[in-house]
């Protein structure tokens, strides 16, 4: 009786985006504010970072720190790209922010009964792994986020346990569809950063050109991967309007055009993206209740 009640478990599953993620932070501090907790909870890229907050029930951390850090030289920038090899400088967040600056809750992170599947990508094979919170310790499971956020180009690998690895996002575009999360699950819930109408343009080609140049010799798969990421991103999004329509799953998503980039810099509009957030998760909230108990 009790594994059939843990095999119909529903999941939250959130989409990266990187800053695009505080539209993330905000349906969760709406779900914290409900004191609503999903047992298993899956982050691809940026998404992992929001349920690092949402299982140290932090809420409204998320947009405090990347509003008061965004236009931080010591947050992100180029000087990191050349010092360091990433645009997003994760020493920094990983440790001084994390601990003395504005303090995650590893404590609450570590005991947390829920648990945050992050989902990287090996370079060799190109594969997706998604790793437990509850398979580690809390400071091995911080690299392994790292990883999860690690976009080529924008950010070196990440080596973890002898092997390299790259942004979720890369293996696995958008969202795990039902079939490819890897265990025993109920309903799912996806929360998603791009408004309903929003397709990926095709890579150019001197963009191929230049991953072929960085990572062709040594990581073939990830060259691979990112190229073939719109493609399989916009059958994805077709594949959950379906599910959508019919009922299957139930979908969190910007009403409108994010506007918001990836390295956005600018506080007012992540706040506001925030705000969209709460708000759309505080609308819908009685609505995603019901559908997660049938009713």
């Amino acid at each position: 009786m009790l594994e059939k009640e843990m095999d119909n478990e529903p999941v939250l599953v959130m989409e990266g985006g990187a800053m695009r993620g505080l539209f993330t932070a905000g349906v969760l501090d709406a779900f914290m504010d409900h004191h609503f907790y999903f047992k298993k909870v899956v982050g691809i890229s940026a998404g992992t970072l929001q349920g690092l907050g949402y299982l140290s029930r932090q809420c409204g951390r998320s947009v405090r720190v990347n509003s008061a850090y965004a236009a931080d030289p010591r947050y992100m920038g180029l000087r990191h790209m050349v010092k360091g090899g990433s645009f997003f400088n994760f020493d920094f967040m990983f440790g001084p922010l994390a601990h003395e600056e504005d303090p995650f809750d590893f404590e609450t992170f570590g005991k947390a009964e829920e648990e945050l599947y992050a989902v990287i990508t090996d370079c060799l094979k190109g594969e997706s792994h998604f790793i437990s919170s509850h398979s580690l310790s809390v400071e091995e499971f911080m690299k392994v986020c790292e990883a999860s956020c690690s976009i080529p180009l924008v950010s070196k690998p990440v080596e973890w346990r002898g092997k390299a690895y790259v942004d979720g996002g890369v293996g696995m575009p958008l969202v795990p569809l039902p079939e490819e999360i890897p265990f025993p699950h109920g309903k799912i819930v996806y929360i998603l950063t791009r408004d309903v109408n929003y397709r990926k343009k095709p890579v150019p080609f001197w963009f191929h050109g230049l991953l072929d140049a960085v990572f062709g010799r040594q990581y073939p798969a990830v060259v691979r991967g990112m190229c073939s990421i719109p493609e399989r991103y916009n059958e994805k999004v077709e594949k959950v309007l379906a599910l959508e329509r019919e009922g299957s799953v139930f979908v969190i998503r910007p009403d409108e055009p994010v506007t918001v980039s990836r390295t956005e810099r600018d506080a007012g509009k992540l706040r506001k993206l925030h705000g969209q957030g709460y708000r759309l998760a505080m609308d819908r909230f009685e609505e995603m209740k019901r559908w997660l108990h049938g009713e």
